[in-house]
Parts: C-alpha cells; structure tokens; sequence
C-alpha cells in the first residue's frame, strides 16, 4: 500500500473544469478544440505560476469563459489585428473558431435533458451589449447569433449607473446568483462602445458523496510554512487512479452523478518534487490529454483509495489585458492607434480598441459536489469495474497539487486555478 503522507509543504491547486462535448469528427475536434484550448491555458499558467507573490496564492479562472469571449471578438478583428489573435486561441482562420463554437455549444444543449435528470446544471451565455449610437455592423451581429448563441441589446452607456446595475442583474441571473455586482460604474468610460460578455454557471452532486460526519480539521501548511487547519472531507472508495512514473505524480479521477461524463481529476506531486516543477513537466498540451487518456481507460480496473481532500473556496478577479500582452505578446487589439476591429462596425472605420478584460471565477467544493461560475467582460472603447487493490491506498491532500473538473469525451478546460491556503491580495 502507498502511503501519502501529510507533509508541511506549501499548497497548490490548479483547477481545470473540463467540459467535453461529443462530436462526429472526433481527431478534428481534439486537434482543433481540445489542443488550441489546452494550449491557451497552459500559456497563461505556466507564466501565472512562475512569480513568487501570485504564483503561490488561490487563484481560479476560467479558460472556456474567457477563450469564447475573445473568438467572439476575434469575429470582428481584422488585417494584423486578428492575426495576433492566433496567438491566443491558436486557430488560425475564423472559420475555425465557428466550428470550435458551433461543436461546443451544440453538445451543450443536446445533454441538457439528460443533465436536468441528473441534477446537473451547465449553463453558458453571450451577451453583446452596444451603444445605442453606434453603427454596428448587422454581419458581425449575426455571426455572433448564429454560431455563438450570443444575444444583441442596445444600451445607453452614458446612463452608467443604470447599465451597470442593467448589467450585474443579467450575470447574476446566469451564475445562479454567484456572481454578483462584478461591474462599477468606473468601470464605464465614456467612450464605451461595446461590452461583450459570457457567463458560464456549472454545478454537479459527486457519484459518491462525502460524509459530512467524516469531515474533520487537519493540518495544512502554507507555503510561507504556516501551520494552519482546514476542514478535510474523508473517503474511502474505488477509483480510476493513475501512478506517472515519468512525471513523479498520483492521478485520481472523482466522478460526478451520470455515467463518469464529468470528473474531476486531482494531481498530486511526489514528496521530493515540488508544484512548480512538476508543472514545468506538464508544459504542453499533449502530455496532458496523454495522461488523461491514460487514467479515463482505467474505468473497469478501479484502485480503492482512502482520500482525504480539503474543502475549499476560491474567487478570482483579474484583468487580462496586460496578461495577454506579457504572456501571448499580443499588443495591437489594445492599440487605440492601431487596432483594426472594422468589421463590427458597418461604415468599417478603424475606431474601436479593448480597453478591459475583466474576468472574474469562483469555484466551491464540498462534501455535496461542486459549484462554479465564471463571467468575461471585454469592454471595447472608440479611439476619438475490477479492482487492482483490495488495501486502500492512503491519498491525501496536504502538499501541493493539481486538479480537472473532465467530461471524458473530448478535453476542454472550464476553470483552472490554483490553492495555496492565501486570498489573493
């Protein structure tokens, strides 16, 4: 029986929410869906990861969120201007981010039936909200209906209280009331044009749940090496569990309610290798849908595990804009002087540029299930089965580790993050 001790490290999650849609063409997907999006994530965290102060504290985002809203207005970019945009999701034409939108979205709603039997909720939104005296360009606005379900509503930016209270109420109603308040009327600059949102709400009841009677406090150490006690949920049950020799690390896959669609997959580093370098290991794509593959195939030789796990909270808030600048060297869609958005506007003048990318994510999980919800803002300013061991092994959550929140089907990240036992100052 391996044994995982609890060892006074410091704590690191990463949390990926991975939502899975079925498709016919299964390799163009995971090429064109599954690679791009992992890719996008990775680039942020791997750079996240590195600083010293934020890179050590709780930290939760939303890849899906935040990757919809920038096809969305890469729909209206143009010339170098969406050519840099590849940097960011990784597709190179726009007829690649229709399909990538247009399969995702499809999959959602064909499974909301079987998902409201199981007590499961995924719910995703767009939301184009356009000055009332701006031109906007009647093929964009389609574009974005057609292939990204997104919804048009003029609106008068200039009453700035009224939009954003007009505002916060639509994504508090998507998030199931998680989200709220997210935008300040500072927020609103007087030459907002366009704000283009998605909201992105899940919530699942765990395949086996966790005794709320067994939940204890246990020791946990920061990573400034603060002792400090948390309250730990305990498990004993069979689960798809995976040992990487290679990158020193044990998987284990937590399924939710319904035939193993949705799981959420912990990582756990070794006792002599720290976070931050096994995330160096896992710095691309492939090794990850790899070892994924590796561990979703182990549904009929299921291992007994003894797990214990924190509960935890985590929000989030973060401007993209100087992440997308520093980490994907994306400069020009920030430009007031040189970006090209033309095609959201119909008499295509060169007059809008992102001010604002305002992310927000919070992610809950207890003995119950899992809660989470996310919402992307980009505001846009004018210029003027068989068990393999009957023992238990012993796994449990006191150093620093990785987790993905899967549907099994074809990866697409939801929400990734990290937790240290620090809020994010």
């Amino acid at each position: 029986m391996r044994c995982i001790d609890s060892l006074l490290y410091q704590i690191f999650l990463f949390v990926t929410l991975l939502y899975i849609i079925n498709t016919v063409d299964s390799k163009t997907i995971e090429n064109d869906l599954s690679k791009s999006i992992f890719d996008f994530t990775l680039g942020f965290t791997r750079h996240h990861s590195s600083s010293n102060i934020v890179g050590r504290r709780n930290l939760v985002w939303s890849p899906l969120s935040l990757y919809q809203a920038m096809l969305m207005v890469g729909e209206g970019a143009n010339g170098n201007t969406f050519k840099e945009f590849e940097h960011i999701t990784h597709l190179k034409t726009k007829q690649a981010y229709r399909e990538w939108s247009t399969s995702f979205l499809n999959d959602v709603k064909k499974n909301l039936q079987d998902n409201r039997q199981l007590n499961i909720s995924l719910n995703i939104a767009n939301r184009l909200y356009v000055d009332d005296e701006f031109d906007l360009d009647n093929e964009f606005n389609k574009i974005l209906e057609k292939y990204y379900h997104s919804q048009l509503e003029l609106i008068d930016f200039s009453q700035k209280e009224k939009c954003v209270g007009h505002i916060n109420k639509w994504i508090s109603n998507q998030t199931n009331n998680i989200i709220k308040n997210i935008l300040k009327t500072n927020d609103i600059h007087p030459l907002t044009r366009i704000m283009l949102i998605n909201a992105l709400y899940f919530k699942a009841p765990w395949f086996k749940t966790f005794d709320s009677e067994l939940t204890t406090k246990e020791n946990f150490t920061l990573s400034t090496g603060k002792l400090i006690q948390l309250q730990t949920m305990h498990l004993t049950s069979h689960f798809s569990y995976y040992y990487d020799k290679k990158h020193k690390s044990q998987w284990i896959n937590l399924p939710y309610k319904g035939n193993n669609r949705y799981v959420l997959t912990l990582v756990l580093p070794d006792n002599d290798i720290e976070l931050r370098v096994l995330e160096k290991l896992l710095r691309n794509s492939k090794i990850l849908l790899n070892i994924f593959s590796l561990l979703d195939n182990r549904t009929r030789s299921l291992t007994r595990i003894k797990l214990s796990l924190p509960k935890f909270r985590i929000e989030s808030t973060l401007d993209f804009v100087q992440y997308f600048k520093q980490y994907y060297n994306v400069k020009l869609p920030f430009d007031g002087d040189k970006a090209d958005f033309s095609l959201m506007s119909s008499t295509r003048e060169r007059d809008l540029f992102i001010s604002k990318i305002l992310h927000k994510s919070v992610i809950d999980v207890d003995e119950s299930g899992t809660e989470a919800a996310a919402v992307t803002i980009i505001q846009m300013l004018s210029r003027s089965g068989m068990f393999l061991h009957e023992d238990p092994i012993e796994l449990t959550f006191s150093r620093p580790f990785l987790f993905y929140l899967r549907d099994i089907n074809i990866k697409v990240p939801l929400f990734v993050g990290r937790f240290t036992g620090l809020p994010m100052s």
